[in-house]
């Protein structure tokens, strides 16, 4: 069995289809690579939405290998032996089998070392499935691919082939999500929002029978010849067609769930105490002396917050800015949200963004107002303006309103000192309330409130 492998691997197109799904694969990961570098969750998302393209040609590289078989006659030359029609079929398809998955398993192998050997990031367990179970089925469509193959030899099949099963899922798109159908396109329309949101138990149970029908139905395709296990083989296509539509659940919700374990707080050594979800634990290092100088900060005012923690939804994110600031934080905590800037990994407004508002900026209030807050924060810091990043637009907010937050903050910074301390206090106090007003807090035009 060995040496039949063997032969097959370095003769069949077993290398060159190997080599082309690795490129399509690396070089979609790697066009994608801001939206997931040092998050390993979303880098298995980055992975797996190709699988609309990969199947396809998976299964049009399975065609090609059969027709070689029927181009040949080497099916016929095997059915003249007297070994069992699967140990004579096995070899190509475990060669072709082995290639594609390996090919597919090696990516997400460097998407490992990329995330924990180069900046030292979460994996979790629970992101080591989905290319396990994706790898099967470009197992199963390159095994279903050799079948066809096997027995129509037309040199149109294979691009055809794969034409049609691309066709099939970009048609399915427009399908309402409830639809069943709409579950056979096996691009990932909505990526996950937040870098703890790993892929759900029903997408992966939904891809692992669509790899076992494939797989049933290939082996049963090469190696049956009798009514009945082709007629097996046709069962199991479609049950594993079956599954994939039913099995799948509409929306994210179907598509996503929270990794807990990612989700998880770390927290760096010392005090005051910083503490990171588990995804970006490996930014402790960077973060934790900017929260901890805006702590600092924060301690000029009465009743200050002695701890900085990350934001965490308690549920899966709904792509809306505002879900960040609805989360109330805990007593005697402040919160902050990391927005990466992905051409150097770090946050460049942990610091500001903490302050803001005298630490209330991410009180579970909503929208804030932004003005207000950004004069109290470069108040408390004792700068001029503080920064607000939100990638990939860059210092978006207080950029557009830097001279009204100037004029504000010279006019505070004119009045006594304990004046200025008590208003600052003041407008804390009302954030915390989730009042909106907050400039007139400042500007004392709200005093007969």
């Amino acid at each position: 069995m060995t040496r039949p492998l063997r032969i097959e691997l370095l003769r069949s197109n077993a290398k060159g289809l190997a080599l082309l799904l690795f490129l399509i694969t690396a070089l979609g990961v790697g066009a994608m690579y801001q939206f997931w570098w040092g998050q390993w969750l979303r880098f298995g998302y980055s992975q797996s939405t190709y699988m609309f393209v990969l199947m396809p040609l998976a299964l049009a590289g399975g065609v090609v290998l059969g027709r070689r078989d029927r181009r040949t006659r080497a099916r016929e030359l095997m059915d003249s032996t007297g070994r069992p029609r699967w140990q004579r079929s096995l070899p190509a398809m475990a060669a072709l089998g082995i290639g594609v998955a390996a090919t597919h398993l090696l990516v997400g192998a460097l998407g490992a070392v990329l995330t924990a050997g180069v900046v030292d990031g979460y994996l979790g367990a629970r992101g080591f499935v989905a290319p396990l179970v994706d790898a099967l089925v470009l197992v199963g469509a390159g095994w279903l691919g050799i079948a066809v193959g096997r027995r129509w030899g037309s040199p149109l099949l294979p691009p055809a082939l794969a034409a049609a099963t691309l066709v099939v899922q970009f048609a399915v798109q427009s399908m309402p999500a409830k639809s069943p159908l709409h579950h056979l396109d096996l691009m990932i329309n909505n990526p996950p929002d937040a870098a703890w949101e790993t892929v759900s138990t029903t997408a992966l149970l939904a891809r692992t029978a669509l790899a076992a029908g494939f797989i049933a139905a290939g082996l049963l395709f090469a190696v049956g010849t009798s009514w009945a296990s082709r007629t097996g083989a046709f069962g199991a296509l479609a049950a594993g067609l079956a599954g994939l539509m039913f099995i799948s659940a509409p929306g994210s919700a179907g598509q996503w769930q929270i990794d807990r374990a990612a989700q998880a707080l770390v927290c760096a050594d010392g005090t005051p105490q910083v503490c990171l979800t588990a995804v970006h634990a490996h930014m402790l290092k960077d973060v934790a002396p900017q929260a901890r100088r805006a702590l600092a900060a924060l301690a000029k005012l009465p009743n200050a917050p002695t701890r900085a923690v990350e934001v965490r939804l308690p549920h899966l994110g709904r792509n809306d800015s505002e879900q960040w600031q609805l989360v109330k934080p805990e007593p005697g905590t402040v919160q902050f949200t990391l927005e990466i800037d992905p051409d150097t990994g770090k946050d460049p407004d942990v610091t500001d963004s903490i302050v803001m508002g005298g630490g209330t900026y991410w009180s579970g209030c909503g929208a804030p107002d932004d003005i207000a807050m950004s004069v109290s924060g470069a108040w408390l810091l004792g700068t001029d303006m503080v920064r607000m990043y939100f990638p990939p637009f860059g210092y978006l907010v207080t950029d557009h309103h830097e001279q009204e937050i100037r004029d504000a903050l010279a006019a505070l910074r004119a009045l006594p000192e304990q004046e200025q301390l008590r208003r600052v206090t003041a407008l804390r106090d009302a954030a915390a309330r989730c009042e909106q007003e907050l400039m007139p807090i400042l500007t004392g035009e709200g005093e007969g409130r």
